[in-house]
């Protein structure tokens, strides 16, 4: 399945491909995500990328008709090259089913466990997760998570071990329904979870 990434409109495909008819302004390009993928942007507008560095992030999470996702981030100083001696930032996000209708979206350091794939061409042995470039963005956060398909409305929104988070949630179709339509969507504001950490958000 994919979603409309300006719209949430959920489609679904069939096992022998199927063609669809996607309405687009004409300064716009049709923009899809994938089922089971997590998107990380920053959403602030700036005259240039170098603008963006300390700014917070938006994952975008479009559930699989399995009702999980995955997506990666990779950050380094895009200037130098110091990504070689290990100075950047490797994660994974995941969402995965807990309980009958509940959702745990984690954030893991991938660098960590696999030293030796994180730099083309350069195998490291080991990987500091407090190094010169994870320093220097050590306040960059999460400032919204948005969740596409999720099967109900939640009853609870917390930061694992914490209080609860302020959220909004839309009707909408469930990625694990057989139609289509504008999903549903769960829209958690400023988690206040910091990209150098690991991290759990449980909802319920």
């Amino acid at each position: 399945m994919y979603y409309d990434y300006f719209t949430n409109f959920a489609y679904r495909g069939t096992a022998k491909g199927k063609e669809i008819t996607v309405p687009s302004a004409l300064h716009q390009l049709p923009l899809f995500l994938r089922g089971g993928s997590i998107l990380a942007t920053r959403e602030r507008p700036r005259r240039s990328s170098s603008l963006m560095y300390r700014d917070p992030f938006t994952l975008k999470i479009a559930l699989s008709q399995a009702g999980t996702a995955k997506g990666e981030l990779y950050l380094d100083d895009g200037v130098t090259y110091d990504h070689t001696k290990g100075d950047f930032i490797w994660r994974e996000f995941s969402a995965n089913k807990a309980g009958k209708k509940g959702l745990r979206i984690t954030s893991k350091d991938l660098a960590t466990a696999n030293p030796g794939e994180a730099v083309d061409g350069v195998a490291l042995t080991t990987y500091n997760p407090a190094n010169k470039f994870v320093e220097s963005i050590s306040d960059v956060r999460i400032e919204k998570v948005v969740i596409l398909g999720l099967a109900a409305k939640p009853s609870s929104v917390k930061v694992d071990g914490g209080d609860e988070l302020i959220w909004e949630y839309t009707t909408g179709v469930s990625s694990m329904d057989k139609k289509e339509g504008n999903a549903s969507v769960l829209v958690i504001k400023d988690p206040r979870v910091l990209i150098k950490n690991d991290w759990a958000i449980v909802i319920r």
